[in-house]
């Protein structure tokens, strides 16, 4: 939602040509982040859950950086050959399989480690060093050339040129013309803090809420 809102935002402040609402524009941003957020948190948590089940230390990492490669190479998938349909022509490199097996793995490296319960780390604890984790990996991914959400969103700007979306009035932010290394960079480890922090947070609360009961 918050990245949703981010890039709507940003979107909606580009000069937008005849036929264009800056809140259909908005909508549409909030909409599509929410539904590659639901899906690649699906993978990544459905993983790290699976991973319990077994006897072996770090599982956890394996199982969220198995379900976030498995969501993210389906979707990238679908969604190319989507574009392939409709318009004749893929974007080609938007974000996919490597960038969910690492961010998934990132997850799940702070998921499953014992000493946060043993240790009685708080919920704000827990958020707050998968926070780190989730935005080092987003950054390692979009240094190394890969690309998230905000790089993907200017991939497709790149490849079809009559789109309205423009993400340039974010790169103006850090001196570049456009939407540069840097800005892919910054929203990258944006991105990947929001994502880690909200899916452990969310599996403390669920925790809390299953001990409440039991």
């Amino acid at each position: 939602m918050f990245g949703g809102m981010l890039y709507g935002v940003i979107g909606a402040s580009q000069p937008l040509g005849p036929g264009v609402g800056a809140i259909s524009i908005a909508l549409v941003m909030l909409w599509l982040c929410l539904v590659v957020a639901l899906l690649g948190g699906l993978g990544v948590s459905f993983g790290i859950a699976a991973a319990g089940f077994g006897a072996v230390r770090h599982w956890s990492i394996v199982g969220g950086a198995l379900g976030g490669m498995l969501v993210g190479a389906i979707v990238k998938l679908l969604g190319l050959d989507a574009f392939n349909l409709l318009l004749g022509r893929s974007p080609g490199d938007v974000t996919g399989g490597l960038e969910g097996a690492l961010l998934g793995g990132a997850v799940g490296f702070v998921a499953g480690r014992e000493w946060l319960r043993q240790q009685g780390s708080t919920l704000a604890r827990s958020a707050s060093l998968a926070a780190l984790a989730g935005g080092a990996t987003g950054v390692l991914i979009a240094s190394l050339g890969g690309r998230m959400m905000g790089g993907s969103l200017e991939r497709l700007a790149e490849v079809f040129p009559d789109s309205r979306l423009r993400l340039d009035a974010l790169g103006q932010w850090f001196g570049e013309g456009g939407f540069g290394p840097v800005s892919r960079i910054v929203t990258g480890g944006l991105e990947g803090a929001l994502f880690a922090a909200c899916i452990v947070g969310a599996m403390g609360l669920a925790r809390r809420s299953i001990a409440g009961r039991g």
